[in-house]
């Protein structure tokens, strides 16, 4: 959905501050029915899966949290249905692209393979509503296809989890 600049202006940021969490604890059901919670912590646990919600042979996108935020806003305008202030929680993610040529799954025999995207594209990067969430998950190192260190320039190696790191690995398998 595009918004205008009007738009925008209609959505003020209380005290211009943004809050900053540093976990997301995420309900739900296992395979067996029973309930079970995850905590997501960018800095220890960052992986998600959600819905694709794309008619996609694949059901899942996957991501990594940069960081867990809120902030308290007031939409003001025409199309305001309250004028008090309202909680609004996001997570900031780096988004993992799937191989689409690697065969993966119960019949192939394989766990699914992911990677980074590039920085360089627009979509390397979003804003998702933590309610979107399905579950954390496992992600396992390519180890044979090594490391690189072009997916993010230095100015934004801040969104490469720990800090500390300088390279990504190429490629990750996802746990089941």
């Amino acid at each position: 959905m595009d918004y205008t600049e009007d738009d925008r202006d209609t959505v003020v940021i209380c005290n211009n501050y943004i809050y900053r969490h540093k976990v997301l604890r995420v309900n739900y059901t296992t395979y067996d029915l029973r309930r079970s919670q995850d905590s997501i912590n960018p800095c220890t646990h960052p992986d998600i899966m959600l819905l694709s919600h794309d008619n996609e042979p694949h059901p899942y996108w996957y991501a990594r949290v940069v960081g867990i935020f809120h902030v308290d806003v007031i939409h003001t305008g025409p199309l305001s249905k309250s004028p008090h202030k309202k909680r609004v929680d996001f997570l900031f993610v780096r988004w993992f692209g799937r191989e689409l040529d690697y065969r993966a799954g119960w019949s192939a025999r394989r766990l699914h393979q992911i990677g980074f995207l590039d920085a360089k594209q627009p979509d390397a990067f979003g804003f998702l509503n933590p309610s979107v969430v399905i579950r954390g998950i496992h992600v396992i190192p390519g180890f044979a296809y090594g490391t690189s260190s072009e997916l993010l320039s230095p100015a934004q190696s801040v969104a490469r989890l720990p800090l500390n790191e300088v390279q990504d690995w190429r490629c990750y398998y996802i746990g089941m």
